[in-house]
């Protein structure tokens, strides 16, 4: 059976939206990335709000410090975690500049080094996996990465279409993918582009990759997980998601929030809501008027008002 992942994104798969997403029973849900150099400095209670843990989440660290990258896989090891991922793919400048996230691409061996350090202070019941982009500024490394994968002896390794270069512009291109699958015997998780259940169809049926993860697809969208299920077994998409349904559910992650993470309530709700309820009809307005309310029952009335 294909797998079903959710990506590791920074300001949206926080500890309420993955209360969500648990619903719909992904195989594996990721945290917000975490930087080692943070969880080094930091204090335990600190730590707790920046990595608040659901039951079977995984972690993704970003770092290229291996010292402190060792020591941070064993301390998120014994909070409970079992499964660890490195990244080896975030795009952003004020990450690559540093050396971190996809600038690794460039430098195969030192994935390796890495990769290798954290495996040495892990528990054999804890997983190690890492995410990859296709190369800097053209496509390189990429099969070779995933041999290196293979050799260190990490669960599976996921690889988006796209160079780093390209950021989140034009399409990902799953040959690439492919060919890191027909290259090793781990399995390997695609990902990019993946935005309806036909996306990921047509996809896992190209590269015959083990599954997908699940990235800007899933924002205002978690529905995306059941309706990949159901085109899998059968062919197509027997329950739709309805407008009562994305309503209740923003509805539904309102409240969640405003329980999860009262003092950043309105920050983080207006996102959500209007992710929710993107291309629904007659909800252009609502979706305005979200932006300039800061009450929680007044929010509550206009979603109501919706149905």
């Amino acid at each position: 059976m294909k797998k079903i992942y959710i990506a590791p994104i920074a300001g949206v798969t926080d500890y309420t939206f993955r209360g969500i997403l648990e619903d719909f029973k992904p195989d594996l849900i990721f945290t917000e990335m975490v930087s080692v150099n943070a969880l080094s400095v930091l204090n335990d209670k600190t730590i707790s709000k920046i990595l608040k843990l659901r039951d079977g989440n995984a972690v993704q660290i970003f770092g290229e410090d291996i010292e402190k990258i060792k020591s941070s896989a064993q301390y998120i090891q014994n909070l409970g975690v079992k499964h660890i991922n490195l990244n080896c793919g975030c795009p952003m400048k004020k990450i690559v500049n540093c050396g971190y996230g996809a600038a690794l691409v460039k430098e195969p061996e030192k994935i390796k080094r890495i990769l290798s350090e954290i495996k040495s202070v892990l528990n054999d019941d804890v997983k190690l996996s890492v995410k990859i982009r296709i190369g800097y500024k053209e496509p390189e490394n990429y099969v070779q990465i995933g041999k290196i994968a293979e050799e260190v002896g990490c669960d599976h390794i996921t690889v988006h279409g796209r160079t780093r270069e390209q950021l989140y512009s034009g399409k990902a291109d799953w040959s690439y993918i492919k060919e890191v699958k027909d290259n090793v015997s781990i399995p390997v998780m695609g990902n990019g582009d993946i935005f309806t259940a036909e996306d990921a169809l047509e996809k896992i049926s190209y590269s015959n990759v083990d599954g997908v993860m699940l990235a800007r697809g899933i924002f205002g969208n978690p529905w995306l997980i059941r309706d990949i299920r159901e085109i899998l077994e059968y062919g197509e998409v027997k329950n739709p998601v309805t407008k009562d349904e994305k309503i209740n559910m923003a509805i539904e992650h309102l409240k969640r929030i405003r329980i999860d993470n009262d003092d950043q309530f309105i920050f983080d709700v207006r996102k959500h809501i209007s992710w929710y309820l993107k291309g629904l009809e007659n909800c252009a307005e609502a979706k305005r008027k979200i932006n300039t309310l800061s009450d929680y029952d007044e929010i509550i009335k206009l979603l109501e008002d919706l149905h």
